[in-house]
């Protein structure tokens, strides 16, 4: 006897001294056996739904909910928690206390005594509602049970104790028959209907409005890009240099042509004057002369557009002018641009997922990371109607606005400066601009 008061003792100051929830579900299933011996144990609390589900097993550590033995302990204790003896432990009269599907399957999970002891605790409007089963061969005696039930007290007690505090538990401290309680109630509802200016956050980079785009006038390789980023360019300063050997060859080759084509022709018609024969192919000679004039011309004007000259003033916007060195370059295809520096614009990259609905000239706030206290007032001047990929591989809608003035804040704003967009749209209750998300993510999971 003073044995099991010892171990009683003992397992009482466990349980006070768990440090986790957890662990108090192990010293439950696992160390009451010290006091009363049993095979199996098995912890139950409920869910949400109120449906009683097992949160530990005896010499096991994860508990599995979809194995056939968990199952059958959560189909019992449905059966024995509708028993009017379920209020206080007792002994489990396995033919009439479970269903019969139930009872078949009794030997293929549990020995067929088992007891079932209620820990359950309502103080200060917070409740725990626990189930223990314990199982074994032998009988169930008055003594065990009589242990059993003191223990059950205490255990009751711990598992209050480690309960957690979930919105609801502390929700019921409120008592709504406190006036101040009830105006308060009246003043969030009321606030509600507010009227707020809705809006969104979105990224945003400064970019040049209708910069000069610097392209390949031919098919070549680039010997070297000239400039650097963020250069001031003036008109007329060679800007790119094309790898010229072969069109100087073409060039010389061509012209050569030409001169030996002429003096072809000149000693045809010198010829002609004593034998008339060779007036006949004076003709085809001039017109292979013009032929060679014309590839003439053509190599020269190739030779020429492998310098190119800036058409007008401004700034290089490039990455590295070192990436283009060697590289080979079709027609048409854009090599960097020159922009000028007081006309620019904002582009903003709008993600799918936060698009309100926006006017032509709706305003927005534009915030740079270089100076987050200020700030630039601007109007969208329009919106692209398909969203595109942004480098961080967002779905958004592209949109651009102009600046209502670019020297606000005393300076202008560099091209490739980001930072952060508020754009504002019509106005909304409180209530919808607090909870537009959850709505429309409402809506399309019920399809409505």
């Amino acid at each position: 006897m003073e044995s099991n008061i010892s171990k009683l003792l003992q397992l009482e100051y466990n349980c006070r001294n768990c440090e986790s929830i957890k662990e108090l579900y192990f010293q439950i299933v696992n160390e009451t056996r010290n006091i009363v011996p049993y095979s199996q144990g098995v912890l139950l609390t409920t869910d949400l739904k109120g449906r009683y589900k097992v949160a530990s097993i005896s010499d096991i550590s994860v508990v599995d909910s979809t194995s056939p033995y968990v199952q059958w302990i959560e189909n019992i204790v449905e059966d024995l928690n509708l028993n009017e003896k379920a209020k206080d432990i007792f002994i489990v009269d396995t033919k009439s206390d479970l269903k019969e599907i139930n009872f078949k399957s009794l030997y293929d999970f549990s020995p067929e005594n088992i007891l079932f002891i209620p820990l359950k605790t309502t103080k200060e409007n917070s409740e725990v509602n626990y189930i223990l089963l314990l199982s074994r061969e032998d009988k169930w005696m008055d003594n065990d049970i009589l242990i059993l039930k003191h223990l059950s007290s205490s255990l009751s007690y711990f598992l209050f104790a480690m309960r957690s505090y979930g919105f609801f538990q502390i929700l019921k401290k409120f008592s709504f028959k406190n006036k101040y309680f009830k105006i308060s109630i009246v003043l969030l509802i009321a606030s509600m209907f507010l009227p707020v200016r809705l809006s969104v956050l979105a990224p945003l980079e400064v970019d040049a409005k209708n910069p000069y785009v610097v392209t390949s006038p031919l098919n070549g390789v680039i010997e070297e890009v000239k400039v650097f980023p963020n250069d001031k360019i003036k008109k007329e300063q060679l800007i790119v240099q094309f790898d010229d050997v072969d069109f100087n060859n073409n060039y010389l080759v061509a012209k050569r042509t030409l001169d030996v084509t002429k003096a072809e022709l000149f000693s045809t018609k010198q010829s002609s004057f004593l034998d008339p024969k060779q007036k006949s192919q004076i003709s085809q000679l001039e017109n292979q002369v013009k032929l060679r004039e014309a590839e003439l011309v053509f190599a020269e004007d190739q030779l020429n557009k492998t310098k190119i000259y800036a058409n007008e003033d401004g700034i290089a916007i490039i990455n590295n002018p070192n990436d283009w060195k060697g590289k080979p370059v079709s027609t048409g295809e854009r090599i960097f641009l020159i922009a000028n520096q007081n006309n620019i614009e904002l582009k903003i990259m709008l993600p799918v997922s936060d698009a309100i609905f926006l006017e032509e000239n709706a305003i927005v706030k534009a915030f740079f990371d270089n100076d987050p206290t200020n700030s630039w007032n601007g109007k969208i001047k329009y919106i692209s109607y398909k969203p595109e990929l942004t480098e961080q591989n967002i779905l958004s809608y592209k949109i651009i606005a102009d600046f209502n003035d670019i020297k606000e804040n005393g300076y202008v704003p560099s091209i490739g400066l980001r930072g952060t967009a508020k754009i504002y749209s019509k106005e909304v209750t409180l209530f919808f601009y607090l909870f537009r998300k959850p709505i429309t993510s409402l809506r399309q999971w019920i399809g409505w």
